[in-house]
């Protein structure tokens, strides 16, 4: 079996040195290169979606999840512990493991759970540079682990910046934000940068059964950088309290409850090898969480894995992951061949108090891949990409992996102004420690996918198709029930497409979308199927405005039906002094925006965003 991977791998290898092309020139003709994302995007790593720093001011998006919840074939929703999920189109919000969300290189996704959101949704942008979203299954480049998505957020330049901004912001719901943010650049080719970041946020009275609760979240967030002779130094920080909103009570609401939630993380990187363009970074991530909940003798809780009711629940996991990669390149006229690889430990140890009963578990993971993927210009305006992964997960209990993931794709520009995509992939994606604890016999998820992207330019406007095809065998499911993994016996097959138009005039820029997605098991579909937007910016001072309309088309959960959402937004920025702006922004303006059903209780529903208005003061220096 052994021999037989070798081979494999060796004629991949083989086929990726000979195809393969500099997709960055070719879809950089027609770009302004002063901006930061032409030199960090990754044309062939799937399908494309940046959010620019122009973006993030015209459209007024003050955190990332503000970013997020208009992306297509997503629906960011909250689940019944109020915190934020983005999840696949007709896919409930309970978990999403295959989102993978980076700053910079450094992925920050948690290591029990996988998902990053939960933690990092509300994390301010007022220190990032731009946003770089791949849609388009398992991308190898980035050194990352099995992934369907990723999402990179970069940091501003300091060495560019030599100012920074100050924000403070207030809202209709009794909520708050701050935040400062500071880049410069020091001599001996050095520079510093520095963020910090705080939210308090209150929800809405939701009522159930004849009882209320609000949602409580605090939030805190820090960064610093530092570039010194050639290394590159930084680190990140976020916390968060909040309660449990609907929590695990068999009715109504827990009598009280709280989660406590961090994670730090440092990296340090160097360049060893301009020639071939090595760089080696090394990293550590600290990540824990602390939740309990209290019940009462006429309303308990339903703890799970294994389920049973209790008046007192409290469950304590401490994880932490740290490892070496490398990333390089190799350039020539007609090709670029970049590699790659990540030695990686991660693991956890879990205390679950439940009355006065005491369950404690612990595991870990060594991670081992290497990746090559070479991008060959056949013509001036063809290219093809092939690119092969190999991955060895070993676990202390659930099964280990030893596997070879690759891809393949064609791009071809038609003229500077309109360019086709094509990828075709294999991919897996691995049980992750929050669903082996539940079940160690689950076997990976195996995926196959054709996806396709055409992009075309006239007078009215950018018009831009994706459209695709993915089988899913041995897909990972949770049992409503008894609340443990397994994997299904069924073979799902999802089949997808979207529409985008982009049009800028002057200062204006008008967006819209739409998405549809369907799978063959209806059976499976419990979140939205299709979606859309429309948005439409004006940015020059001394004001600005924008407005923001998403649809999520209704769906039924269960017994419940939950109407299609309409969520607006809008806003209006004023400069009022020199480098100083306030800001007014709607959310829900309409208070139609999508409900989600609690999992437990689909009775109860709630919004991503309560009806509110918010007010900010930005002064830059």
């Amino acid at each position: 079996m052994g021999r037989k991977k070798c081979i494999i791998i060796l004629n991949l290898l083989l086929f990726c040195l000979s195809f393969g092309q500099q997709l960055d020139t070719l879809l950089k003709e027609y770009t302004d290169l002063s901006k930061l994302y032409r030199q960090t995007r990754q044309e062939s790593e799937g399908h494309l979606i940046i959010i620019t720093r122009e973006d993030i001011e015209r459209f007024q998006y003050h955190t990332l999840s503000d970013v997020l919840k208009s992306l297509r074939y997503f629906s960011l929703q909250r689940n019944h512990y109020g915190e934020k999920i983005l999840s696949y189109a007709t896919i409930y919000p309970l978990e999403n493991s295959t989102v993978r969300i980076f700053i910079n290189d450094h992925e920050i996704s948690a290591v029990f759970r996988k998902t990053a959101l939960p933690l990092w949704a509300d994390i301010p942008l007022d220190f990032v540079e731009h946003i770089e979203i791949y849609q388009g299954e398992s991308a190898v480049k980035f050194n990352n682990e099995a992934a369907g998505t990723i999402i990179k957020i970069y940091t501003k330049k300091p060495e560019r910046e030599n100012g920074g901004r100050i924000r403070t912001m207030l809202s209709s719901k009794y909520g708050n934000l701050f935040s400062l943010y500071t880049g410069w650049e020091l001599p001996g080719s050095s520079a510093f940068s520095f963020f910090i970041g705080k939210s308090r946020q209150i929800s809405q009275k939701y009522y159930n059964q004849g009882s209320s609760t609000r949602l409580y979240e605090k939030n805190y967030y820090g960064y610093v950088s530092f570039f010194i002779r050639g290394w590159f130094l930084e680190s990140a920080v976020a916390n968060k309290n909040s309660s449990r909103f609907r929590g695990d009570t068999l009715k109504k609401f827990p009598a009280s409850s709280d989660f406590e939630n961090s994670h730090g993380y440092l990296s340090l990187e160097k360049t060893v090898s301009k020639e071939i363009g090595l760089k080696i970074r090394i990293y550590a991530d600290r990540i824990s969480s602390d939740t309990v909940e209290n019940g009462e003798k006429n309303n308990l809780i339903i703890a799970v894995n294994p389920v049973e009711p209790v008046l007192f629940w409290n469950r304590n996991v401490e994880s932490y992951k740290a490892g070496i990669d490398f990333y390089g390149q190799i350039k020539k006229s007609s090709n670029v061949l970049s590699y790659g690889g990540k030695v990686q430990k991660t693991g956890y140890r879990l205390t679950d108090i439940r009355d006065k009963k005491v369950i404690k578990d612990r595991n870990s993971e060594h991670y081992r891949a290497v990746f090559v993927e070479d991008v060959y210009n056949i013509t001036p305006y063809l290219g093809i990409v092939g690119g092969v992964k190999y991955e060895s997960m070993e676990r202390k209990y659930g099964k280990d992996i030893d596997t070879v993931l690759w891809r393949m794709g064609l791009i071809s520009l038609f003229s500077e102004k309109n360019y086709f995509k094509l990828f075709v992939s294999k991919y897996y994606t691995p049980p992750y420690f929050v669903e082996i604890y539940t079940n160690p016999d689950l076997k990976k998820q195996k995926n196959r996918s054709l996806t396709g992207e055409f992009s075309y330019k006239t007078q009215l406007g950018r018009f831009i198709f994706t459209a695709g095809f993915i089988k899913v065998h041995n897909s990972i499911m949770i049992d409503p029930v008894s609340y443990v993994y397994y994997n299904t016996d069924e073979t799902l097959k999802y089949r997808f497409y979207s529409v985008d138009y982009i049009k800028k005039i002057g200062n204006f820029t008008l967006k819209t979308d739409f998405f549809s997605v369907k799978v063959n098991k209806k059976s499976y579909k419990t979140a939205p199927s299709k979606g859309g937007f429309f948005k439409l910016g004006y940015l020059k001072d001394p004001v600005s405005f924008f407005i923001e309309l998403i649809y999520r088309e209704g769906y039924s959960f269960g017994s419940r039906y939950i109407k299609s959402g309409y969520d607006l937004t809008g806003g209006l920025k004023a400069q009022i002094i020199e480098n100083g702006y306030i800001e007014f922004k709607g959310y829900n303006l309409l208070n139609k925006g999508l409900r989600t059903p609690a999992f437990k209780d689909p009775d109860f529903t709630y919004y991503l965003d309560d009806r509110k208005l918010i007010i900010s003061f930005v002064k830059e220096f």
